[in-house]
């Protein structure tokens, strides 16, 4: 799983004044050492994962792969065609 997560953001927007100043960690992601950094990243993922983890059932997640890919196929050959129709009646 890749994450894309603003950990800054998360840092500086969504972690409470009351509990950075409580642990005495500055205001700003980056004036966090290297290895507080680590610390809130590795959270904030571990958070993540455990939250699709509880949601994301891997069984039902399968299932829809394999509709959707069905659906996709579908659309395509429709979409052949109606554009074979077209192209008919153009000629």
């Amino acid at each position: 799983m890749a994450n894309n997560f603003n950990y800054q953001q998360i840092y500086e927007e969504e972690l409470s004044e009351h509990i950075k100043s409580s642990l005495e960690l500055p205001r700003g992601f980056y004036e966090l050492s290297h290895q507080q950094r680590m610390m809130v990243e590795e959270l904030v993922d571990f958070g993540a994962q455990r939250a699709t983890d509880e949601v994301l059932d891997p069984d039902v997640l399968q299932e829809t792969a394999v509709l959707a890919a069905e659906m996709g196929a579908q659309l395509y050959q429709f979409a052949n065609m109606v554009s074979g129709h077209v192209q008919d009646e153009q000629t």
